[in-house]
């Protein structure tokens, strides 16, 4: 058994020179091992976080039809249930308001006790997606994190606590569970999600209750690979016929991601998630306009809260040359839609943030950041803080010039300095041309409009703003949230 920073298991029984016997002979096996007189999945374990004011089910094996017993530190309740013929058991404890005070939990079966130290209450997010939420502090060759060693330096945080699933792919589901829990400090957050960890880490200063991340990414993992496989017979529109287990990026396949990382954790109670993810259906955005909410309503159904948070981030802009033909911002168009179809769900745009050459764009700070105000907007209730861009309402069009106004611009809309590039508009003959563009305020108002023309039609019909592969964005509202890639047209 690896050893892991926070592990700290005991077995207590009436003969301590014989039990001291079989703790050094069986430490791996009581503490991991499906075949011992006890055991949990590691993300039980000292040192964790458990999510708040809610019922937590908490699971593991035992010899079978033996008593299983949870006492938590936090309450004079025991909880107590018999295990099944095959060994599996599982209890519902009640868990109380977040606290920094350190509980102690311990699970006893028969001789066999195992006691978990160092826990935190708190509020418990799961950190999901591929390769741009899977993405350390150690950044990809030649795609850094951006000021990566200054967010490191303050990383060290008692509050915080962080468990990464290991990646990798099953072809049938599995309960084992490869990861463990750390302390924030320098050391561990180095190789955990740095949108993830900036997200947590803004929650925590601005709340002050304690942190748990959950990390449970895989590069280049499909959508459809973090469903099981019901699920997805169901859904009908995923060819199930040849799931296996390859090389590199073909280790994302329907079910696989699900079957070795997500089921191991189920039922897990979490507060919320946010979800990175969307590159590596860019091909299909026909059934991924289906599918990501499908996701969406499943993993409420996995976590068995029909009204959890889900917080996404709208993919980057990116050249995809790599690709031709390949137009991501269908892509876009689909999770900004998906924002309006479904409910508690929010978006991070990061039109303004892309690489043109690099798919892992740099700015995962400000990503991370994004996210969280979402979740201090919706999930906290903190209105004050704006977590979402300028959104496209409608048009009108005087003496060849098509007016825009927008949504959720509130102090209205700015450029904060830069070019309003990538707006183009088209007439009846439905061709595109480069825009001009400016903010302006609408006639006897205080309103902000944006302004769009072109020199080449004269009568347009229709206007498109960041539509394309790669565009550098620069519309936001005076909050510094920038406006999502949209098109008037229907084409």
């Amino acid at each position: 058994m690896k050893l892991k920073l926070l592990s700290k298991f005991y077995v207590i029984g009436r003969n301590s020179f014989v039990w001291a016997i079989f703790l050094l002979l069986c430490i791996p096996a009581v503490s991991y091992g499906n075949q011992s007189p006890l055991w949990l999945p590691p993300i039980f374990d000292s040192g964790m976080v458990l999510q708040q004011s809610d019922t937590v089910t908490v699971w593991g094996k035992s010899k079978a039809d033996s008593k299983v017993r949870i006492s938590p530190e936090w309450t004079d309740t025991k909880y107590t249930t018999i295990a099944g013929s095959d060994g599996n058991w599982a209890l519902n404890v009640v868990t109380p308001t977040a606290s920094f005070t350190p509980y102690t939990m311990e699970i006893t079966s028969g001789e066999v006790q195992i006691l978990l130290e160092d826990i935190l209450i708190g509020d418990v997010w799961f950190v999901s997606g591929q390769s741009n939420m899977y993405e350390s502090f150690r950044g990809f060759s030649n795609q850094p994190v951006n000021r990566a060693q200054e967010i490191l330096m303050n990383s060290n945080i008692e509050g915080i606590r962080l468990f990464k699933v290991e990646a990798g792919s099953a072809v049938v589901e599995s309960d084992s569970l490869d990861g463990s829990w750390y302390y924030s400090k320098i050391e561990n957050v180095i190789d955990f999600s740095a949108v993830g960890f900036v997200f947590g880490k803004v929650i925590f200063d601005y709340l002050n209750i304690p942190i748990g991340l959950i990390q449970c990414a895989q590069n280049g993992s499909l959508a459809e690979a973090w469903l099981d496989k019901e699920s997805l017979r169901e859904f009908g529109l995923i060819d199930l016929s040849n799931i296996e287990i390859i090389g590199g990026l073909g280790n994302s396949r329907p079910t696989l991601q699900y079957n070795k990382m997500l089921k191991p954790l189920l039922p897990i109670r979490i507060k919320g998630v946010i979800w990175y993810q969307g590159e590596a259906n860019v091909k299909d955005p026909k059934t991924y306009e289906e599918l990501f909410p499908f996701l969406i309503s499943k993993w409420r159904d996995y976590f068995d809260n029909p009204d959890l948070p889900f917080y996404y981030v709208q993919i980057a802009p990116y050249s995809y040359d790599y690709a031709p033909g390949l137009e991501s911002q269908y892509i876009r168009e689909v999770q900004l839609n998906t924002m309006k179809r479904v409910q508690n769900v929010g978006m991070v745009v990061t039109l303004d943030i892309g690489s043109k050459d690099k798919i892992h764009p740099s700015e995962k700070e400000t990503v991370g950041k994004r996210l969280a105000y979402w979740a201090l907007n919706q999930t906290y209730g903190i209105g004050a803080i704006h977590c979402r861009g300028p959104e496209y309402s409608t048009m009108s069009v005087e003496d060849g010039k098509v007016n825009l106004k927008f949504d959720y611009a509130p102090g209205g809309l700015s450029s904060f300095g830069k070019e309003l590039a990538g707006f183009e508009v088209a007439g009846e003959d439905k061709v595109f041309h480069r825009a001009r563009a400016i903010i302006d305020l609408e006639e006897g108002t205080w309103e902000s409009i944006v302004q769009v023309w072109s020199d080449q039609e004269p009568n347009p019909v229709a206007v498109r703003y960041g539509f394309s592969n790669y565009v550098d964005g620069a519309l936001y509202n005076t909050q510094g949230l920038p406006a999502s890639p949209f098109r008037t047209d229907d084409w």
